[in-house]
């Protein structure tokens, strides 16, 4: 059986009244904004720490054998990951990739099973699907008035990125240096694979351009973006940000995608909705 979120909700529902334990793999974690963020969500609840081991195998035999109920999963790990789970979601199964882990009932080893999920997916489409409404509220772009996505990077955020947009309808275009296994899971999914030479002639077709990437490739330098919805991964270090000199018709800071990946992750551990006002004021956006 294949849980999806609302139905996983329901399944923790049980333990809502109990003290639950969750964390994060990943290597290096300690800068993560995650235990901050769950502690903003669920201030008089629950707990969530750093599982800080040297490796993929160490950070799940203590997921396992410890008494945690779910985890996060960050990079490097998130590919790595689905090879020790047994009932991943659709999402998560057409990414080859997961950023959530939950404990099921036990196999045959007396081991949990374990249940993956991809919440950078709606990290995009939910964040997309915002500011859309707000600029329509506007009198700006309406989510009707998208047609062309141009998704910049093929890595585990540019993957999900491509399969939010197609799934909101879009015409979707994911730019990556190389095709390989990237243009077999364009194809699996509907979109088209292109060069990263074709970026720039692209992203002037484009009505928003997803940059996943955590560098400015020469492809963008100098286009202009000025008519363009630019929505970027990376918060720490962005490369289309108007403090970046780059001019957009609008810019999408990365925090926003933090924070829509963080609720529905936050909602499959624990069944329950976590403060919003609160975990927008420890990532600082508005």
């Amino acid at each position: 059986m294949k849980y999806h979120p609302e139905s996983l909700a329901k399944f923790w529902r049980h333990i809502s009244d109990k003290m639950a334990r969750f964390g994060l793999i990943g290597n290096p974690i300690a800068h993560s904004k995650s235990p901050l963020l769950f502690a903003a969500a669920y201030p008089d609840k629950d707990t969530y720490e750093l599982i800080e081991a040297e490796n993929l195998e160490k950070s799940l035999q203590i997921f396992m054998q410890e008494d945690f109920k779910g985890i996060n999963v960050t990079s490097p790990y998130k590919d790595l990951v689905m090879e020790h789970v047994a009932f991943p979601d659709r999402i998560s199964s057409l990414l080859g990739s997961a950023n959530v882990l939950i404990k099921g009932e036990a196999g045959k080893d007396g081991m949990p099973l374990l249940y993956s999920y991809n919440t950078d997916y709606y990290g995009v489409k939910n964040t997309v699907a915002e500011f859309l409404s707000k600029r329509s509220e506007r009198g700006g772009a309406s989510a009707g008035s998208v047609e062309k996505v141009l998704v910049v990077g093929a890595g585990g955020a540019g993957k999900a990125a491509a399969l939010a947009m197609k799934d909101m309808g879009y015409d979707v275009s994911l730019a990556n240096r190389s095709a390989g296994k990237v243009a077999e899971f364009a194809s699996a999914i509907g979109v088209e694979y292109v060069p990263l030479d074709m970026a720039g002639k692209l992203a002037k077709e484009a009505d928003i351009i997803v940059y996943s990437l955590s560098f400015l490739i020469d492809q963008l330098k100098g286009v202009d973006l000025s008519g363009k919805a630019v929505f970027e991964a990376n918060y720490a270090k962005p490369s289309l940000a108007p403090e970046c000199g780059v001019v957009s018709g609008v810019y999408i800071d990365g925090r926003w995608w933090l924070y829509h990946q963080a609720i529905p992750a936050f909602e499959l551990f624990t069944g329950r909705r976590p403060n919003l006002l609160a975990m927008r004021r420890i990532i600082g956006i508005k």
